[in-house]
């Protein structure tokens, strides 16, 4: 039988759910505590913890970690601690001929956060019982040329930025930029970045065919108790293409290019309206989470002479889902499955979103994406993870005008076409010191396999391998 990423994933899940039925027996339920694993990249959740500032009636928290990172690759990428999964050097290029080893401080984090409750409105009415603003940045901005001849000055990076409403027991709203409801969750939905799925990964890039974003939205987020909670967001669109991925037709390759980001956009690409996500989450029990998210998504297009006739629309999208077994007290196993026409750009960008037709009509590229992990406490300070996760989609081409190929994956596409990419991953973590007023301190270390095939290798090699390991020392703010 083919071992495929979903067998793989049944396979590890139908185990760890055995064993945490088994382990839920009357006599066993009460001696499982919440695996909790070493702070992660992510470090605020929905309940605030650490010490405070009273700011009036509201609670002040500066918080987040300072750190160095030092990380080799086996081929030079170039970058930061964020990899480029889909663009890793081949071996007929100079880049795959030659390692990199760097120090950065750029991972290190700054946060803001205030809560502010209400407890004069705590009665037998639904009425606001909470508000909360929280701010995160870091230091992966612009880098200047020059960068690390002598200040290292790296630009500071707005990735957080939101607010979020308590009303009642039951209803959230939050407006600003946070992870995407697409992002599987935890255990509860929450806009709080920690409460998301992230693995334990020192990558700010996290793994290849994770589904992510930090992107600007509104949400609202009935939770009428544990076991169920259902979610809807409006969240900005951005239909993309990827740099010189999609071969264009020679109709209106310029206009098309104006209309779709191509990474040098900016924010300049139209989009018709925002992409609609919904997600929903169950608890059936203390041991296992699992939850499904949808999203529907508009590409659109104008092409010369510019009038009614010449507007293409097509809608597309689609779904992912997540799943968390505790299988022991200190064991927790987790996949993730995402699939769609047109969700390249929730699975990091790694894939377009599109290709077209001779007369530009669009064709949304049929992609798919998954991630299966084990994490397992060792003891209270000791934490290893292990990863298999990866990318892959279907071509998608037809011929223009003048008899050639237009589109992605088709005989004679340039190596930058992936048809897959797969990543094995292994983490460990150590927390070297603990206090609640004074912070924490740890090392995290990672060690990372990618791998990338194209559609068509021509004359050059038949896929692209990396050997990555990360090392991180941190302080983090209590």
């Amino acid at each position: 039988m083919k071992v495929t990423p979903c067998v793989l994933m049944a396979a590890l899940f139908s185990v760890a759910t055995a064993q945490a039925i088994a382990a839920q027996s009357p006599a066993a339920a009460g001696q499982q505590p919440p695996v909790e694993l070493n702070p992660t990249q992510e470090v605020a959740a929905e309940e605030p913890k650490g010490p405070s500032i009273a700011v009036g009636p509201a609670q002040l928290r500066i918080g987040g970690y300072l750190g160095v990172t030092g990380f080799y690759r086996s081929s030079s990428g170039g970058g930061g601690t964020g990899t480029s999964f889909a663009s890793i050097p081949y071996a007929d290029t100079l880049q795959g001929n030659l390692s990199e080893t760097r120090l950065t401080a750029q991972a290190s984090r700054i946060t803001i956060r205030v809560d502010a409750d209400f407890p004069e409105n705590a009665g037998s009415r639904p009425r606001f019982r909470k508000l909360a603003g929280y701010f995160e940045m870091d230091f992966n901005g612009s880098v200047p040329d020059t960068v690390a001849v002598t200040s290292t000055s790296v630009g500071f990076r707005l990735r957080h930025a939101f607010a979020e409403v308590r009303y009642g027991d039951s209803f959230y709203l939050g407006a600003g930029q946070a992870f995407s409801l697409m992002t599987p969750q935890k255990d509860q939905i929450s806009l709080w970045p920690s409460d998301v799925e992230m693995s334990q990964a020192v990558d700010t890039n996290y793994l290849a065919g994770m589904v992510w974003g930090r992107i600007p939205q509104f949400r609202l987020a009935w939770r009428p108790g544990k076991r169920f909670n259902w979610a809807f967001s409006l969240e900005n669109p951005e239909q993309q293409l990827g740099n010189n991925l999609v071969t264009l037709p020679s109709c209106c390759a310029s206009d098309l290019d104006a209309q779709y980001n191509t990474g040098t956009n900016g924010l300049s690409v139209p989009n018709l309206m925002p992409d609609l996500i919904t997600r929903v989450a169950l608890n059936p029990s203390p041991a296992v989470h699992l939850d499904f998210g949808g999203v529907l998504r508009a590409f659109r297009h104008t092409i010369a002479p510019y009038d009614d006739s010449d507007d293409f629309t097509t809608a597309a999208g689609g779904a992912s889902v997540n799943g968390a077994v505790r299988a022991t007290a200190n064991t927790r196993v987790i996949g993730q499955f995402a699939f769609g026409p047109g969700i390249g750009r929730y699975v990091g960008g790694l894939v377009p979103d599109a290709t077209f037709g001779a007369d530009s009509s669009i064709h949304p590229l049929r992609t798919r994406s998954w991630v299966a992990g084990v994490e397992q406490r060792l003891n209270p300070t000791v934490s290893v993870a292990g990863y298999y996760s990866g990318v892959d989609t279907t071509e998608s081409f037809t011929t223009d005008g003048d008899g050639s190929f237009i589109g992605f994956g088709f005989p004679g596409s340039a190596n930058s076409n992936n048809r897959s990419i797969q990543e094995l991953t292994l983490t460990g973590s150590f927390l070297s010191f603990k206090s609640t007023n004074r912070g924490s301190a740890q090392v995290s270390v990672q060690y990372s396999w990618l791998e990338r095939k194209p559609f068509d290798a021509g004359s050059g090699p038949a896929s692209a391998a990396m050997h990555m390991f990360f090392a991180q020392v941190r302080y983090n703010l209590p």
